[in-house]
């Protein structure tokens, strides 16, 4: 009796959220107090805002890739994800000018912050990814491999 290993189909969106989601929101406020130390009010803010922008920018940008659906077919995928990227930088660009002059932020700050954010988001990220397990190949029809009947 030989027993055929159970396949689940797991969003992969949804778990690179989740996973990536939840430790980068103990980034933020280690960011703040270390901002509160070092800078003081104008260094906060800054945090703040990094913190705040840059989960924006990750959060935002998968969610909509998941709701894309664009999972079954690689060139649809690949146009979703060219789409969404280039979507996240026009944001970025606009808070970027928004921001431009802002005597009431400290820019140091703002940055420091949103790396910190990056760098942890991505690896939980990946790390997420990994454990979802998704073939990287497809699966065998019901014929052989070969192309010749299933034995």
């Amino acid at each position: 009796m030989s027993a055929t290993p159970q396949r689940t189909t797991r969003d992969p969106f949804a778990a690179m959220l989740r996973g990536a989601f939840l430790p980068t929101l103990l980034v933020g406020p280690v960011a703040v107090v270390v901002a509160a130390f070092v800078g003081g009010g104008k260094a906060v803010v800054g945090a703040l805002l990094g913190f705040a922008v840059a989960i924006a920018f990750f959060a935002l940008g998968l969610y909509v890739m998941r709701k894309l659906d664009s999972g079954a077919d690689p060139f649809r995928f690949l146009a979703s994800a060219l789409a969404v990227f280039f979507g996240q930088m026009i944001f970025l660009l606009l808070v970027i000018l928004w921001l431009q002059g802002a005597e009431w932020l400290d820019g140091t700050a703002f940055g420091l912050s949103a790396l910190a954010v990056a760098l942890v988001w991505q690896v939980f990220q990946v790390v997420a990814y990994v454990r979802t397990r998704r073939l990287v190949f497809d699966e065998p029809s019901e014929t052989g491999q070969d192309g010749g009947p299933h034995e």
